[in-house]
């Protein structure tokens, strides 16, 4: 399961989206609008600001925008740079490849297979929606802002 504070970094990143192309958004805004806590917001923006997807300007018209436009961010973008890898197990990772001791052979592990196959088809989901997709799924769905 992913953590809470990726989930909030999905939502935040999803509003931006939505708003994309305007002003810079208010951290307050964000924060009051996808229902985070403002003090953990500043926390996950500024870890989406150092993974390069967001960008912030200061002063009274400040706030953050999305770095790149929502089609060239995807929801695996996101949760690898608020998670880290997201291979379940560490011998299945490609960039954060650890050997996990307890198989015999590596090479013939079915549990280090079986998990590899589903990393490649988890990051292949996660890479191929992007957060203008999944903003678009929102306003398709009424959702809120």
């Amino acid at each position: 399961m992913i953590a809470q504070k990726t989930r909030y970094a999905l939502r935040s990143l999803l509003f931006l989206a939505e708003e994309q192309g305007g002003a810079p958004v208010q951290l307050g805004r964000i924060a009051e609008t996808q229902r985070v806590p403002p003090k953990y917001l500043e926390l996950i923006m500024l870890d989406l600001k150092k993974a390069g997807l967001v960008k912030s300007a200061r002063g009274p018209k400040g706030g953050y925008k999305l770095a790149r436009s929502a089609e060239q961010i995807s929801f695996g973008e996101v949760v690898r740079s608020m998670e880290g890898p997201i291979a379940l197990v560490s011998c299945a990772s490609v960039n954060f490849y650890a050997p996990c001791g307890d198989c015999h052979d590596e090479a013939t592990c079915a549990i280090r297979r079986a998990f590899t196959i589903l990393r490649d088809q988890s990051t292949a989901v996660l890479d191929s929606i992007s957060l203008a997709e999944g903003a678009h799924w929102e306003e398709r769905l009424g959702i809120e802002k």
